[in-house]
């Protein structure tokens, strides 16, 4: 019997994301080099700009449409579906709300996303991998923010204009928004194994970098924690609607191979894999589908309930593509199918905006904080 997974926000948007991904999946796995990959990444950006979604959740005097959370996990759940190689959660997701929680300083480049000039990448420290043994610090230099060391990996719209980029300086922590064409900062650009165009960001010897400082202080920190608690959440987004629509593509093999005469679902063993994998997808689904009503409910996301379920779905979203990879047997090792694709991203969502040994670390020292009266563990902030 044929199996479709119930999306977490049915409705338009999902349903335009889902056909634009459905549209390019096939004509983007048929490209051999990463020039190529990385032209026709470019062209959908493009579409994608056309139909507004960078505009989504930016404020409608600010020439947005004005969008709330569900608005944007919508288009993330869609764009799984066939995981659509563009960093949809974090172009259209923590990069303008994190300029919005900024207030007035966010302005500017907010309406610059907003009419397609601006392409920004977000590369905050504890979002990211730093290098070995070139560690990413800051320092103050004739009253000029200067940077050294390097970030790596880098979720990247094509056509990248500025990076916003968060550390701490002098004790404070401090947002920047840096052109990407600035002589203090080299990029240095890759494609993952999920086919997303990433950079990595190599500074200088501490040289000033003119890039505008766009806030520093408590309720910087607050905002950038406050986005990585986003990005994290639309991360398990992702997981969940991969995680089905790997599913449906498991059942529809078994159904059509055969082997010794008989198709491969006939085989006990593996209906009882299977059941195991949609247990799995529902009750991951259910934790997620819990958390988008509860955000929406209180405006704020909760940064325990995040962390637990980050630190729950990342890992399980891994087993989960090797689980499915091992029922399609040698053809789920083949490029042209589209499981291999989606098993590609579901390992790469365990190490975007945290991973579990970052969410362990910090649900052990907010567990010790609460236990001596330090804090409520539920720091929270409104991003939308």
């Amino acid at each position: 019997m044929p199996f479709v997974a119930a999306p977490l926000t049915p409705g338009d948007l999902f349903d335009s994301a889902a056909r634009l991904a459905a549209v390019c999946d096939a004509p983007f796995a048929r490209l051999e080099t990463t020039e190529d990959r990385a032209a026709f990444l470019t062209k959908t950006w493009r579409e994608v700009t056309e139909l507004g979604w960078p505009a989504l959740a930016i404020a409608e005097d600010l020439g947005g449409a004005g969008g709330n959370l569900r608005d944007v996990a919508a288009l993330v759940d869609g764009g799984a579906r066939c995981a659509l190689a563009l960093p949809l959660a974090s172009a259209i997701g923590v990069g303008p709300a994190l300029l919005a929680s900024l207030g007035g300083n966010g302005r500017g480049i907010l309406a610059g996303i907003a009419a397609g000039t601006h392409h920004v990448a977000v590369a905050l420290q504890t979002m990211h991998s730093v290098v070995p043994g070139s560690p990413f610090h800051a320092s103050w230099s004739a009253s000029e923010p200067a940077l050294s060391g390097a970030l790596i990996g880098i979720d990247c719209p094509p056509g990248l204009t500025h990076v916003l980029t968060g550390c701490e300086i002098a004790g404070e922590d401090v947002l920047l928004l840096i052109p990407a064409t600035d002589a203090g900062m080299t990029l240095r650009r890759h494609e993952r194994i999920d086919g997303r165009p990433t950079v990595d960001l190599l500074f200088g010897e501490a040289a000033p970098l003119p890039g505008a400082l766009l806030g520093c202080g408590q309720h910087v920190g607050a905002a950038m924690a406050a986005a990585q608690r986003l990005g994290a959440l639309l991360s398990c987004v992702e997981a969940v609607a991969g995680m089905g629509a790997l599913l449906e593509q498991t059942i529809a093999y078994l159904n059509t191979r055969v082997q010794f005469e008989v198709a491969l679902s006939g085989f006990q063993v593996l209906r009882h894999k299977v059941a195991d994998l949609f247990a799995v997808q529902e009750s991951a689904r259910a934790m997620v589908l819990a958390l988008l009503e509860r955000v929406g409910a209180e405006g704020a996301v909760p940064e325990r309930d995040v962390a637990l379920a980050k630190l729950h779905i990342g890992p399980l979203s891994r087993r989960f593509a090797a689980a499915t990879i091992q029922l399609h047997g040698g053809m789920g090792m083949t490029e042209e199918l589209s499981a291999s694709r989606l098993a590609k991203r579901l390992f790469m969502v365990e190490f975007e905006y945290g991973d579990a040994a970052f969410y362990e670390a910090w649900l052990l020292s907010n567990g010790a904080a609460q236990a001596a009266g330090l804090g409520n563990g539920d720091d929270r902030m409104e991003l939308f």
